[in-house]
């Protein structure tokens, strides 16, 4: 456990993996200098350097005002706003709309005093990402298929694992393949009135941790007959079976 907290905290080895998501985006002929680009959950910043070398503008997210001077000091040119960015997406109104929208999402329950427990993963905030989105935009987020629990918090584990099963529905949340976590977001999406124009996922922590890449473009239908959380258990064995044949 020791030797996974130790991989979890190599900036190094996430950095690189974030050039693998930029590449793969140019291999699908975007232009990453034309893009206006948000990082939900700043945090120090490390991850969104390359991005936001990248792109025309940056804008970051962050609830611990402590760290605003050191993310001015990394990004001079970005808007930084201090805020809960769960709460302000909820509320948000704002005309500025983003192409590229990077969700550097904590991996388990969250929170801040009293609420330390408050939120989990992307769970609370993906609902609202369509606020942000003009006619199309490319969303990153992080999906957690293989989550490991540290022994001292076991309380907090207990409620992780049932805010997973709550979302994803009654399957096997600890082990959860590639191609059912596709399908369940694509048809999240198009719940959303978001249709999916290319998806692809990268590894930042092999076998725990993915990016999930998703090019959106919003329609003007939003299916109310979608497939519920609950009823994915009859999919994922399928998808799993066929990984290799139809991936």
């Amino acid at each position: 456990m020791k030797d996974i907290a130790k991989t979890i905290s190599n900036n190094n080895m996430f950095s690189l993996r974030i050039n693998q998501v930029l590449d793969f985006l140019k291999t699908k002929n975007v232009v990453l200098e034309k893009l206006n680009a948000i990082e939900i959950f700043g945090g120090v910043g490390q991850n969104d350097i390359a991005v936001a070398k990248s792109v025309k503008t940056f804008e970051i997210w962050e609830i611990d005002g402590k760290l605003k001077p050191k993310l001015e000091k990394k990004f001079p040119n970005a808007k930084i706003e201090i805020c809960n960015s769960i709460e302000r997406l909820s509320q948000y109104q704002n005309t500025s709309k983003f192409d590229l929208i990077m969700i550097d999402n904590p991996i388990s329950v969250f929170g801040t005093g009293k609420n330390s427990s408050e939120y989990c993963e992307h769970f609370d905030m993906i609902k609202n990402v369509g606020k942000l989105i003009g006619n199309e935009a490319i969303v990153i987020f992080l999906v957690n298929k293989k989550p490991f629990f540290f022994n001292k918090l076991k309380k907090k584990n207990e409620l992780w694992r049932k805010r997973r099963q709550e979302f994803y529905g009654n399957i096997n949340t600890n082990d959860m393949s590639i191609p059912f976590l596709t399908s369940f977001y694509t048809e999240l999406f198009r719940n959303m009135g978001l249709t999916t124009i290319f998806t692809n996922s990268i590894s930042r922590h092999d076998p725990h941790l993915d990016y999930f890449i998703f090019m959106l473009r919003k329609n003007d239908i939003q299916y109310g007959d979608s497939l519920k959380t609950f009823d994915w258990i009859s999919l994922d064995p399928l998808f799993s079976r066929n990984q290799s044949d139809n991936f």
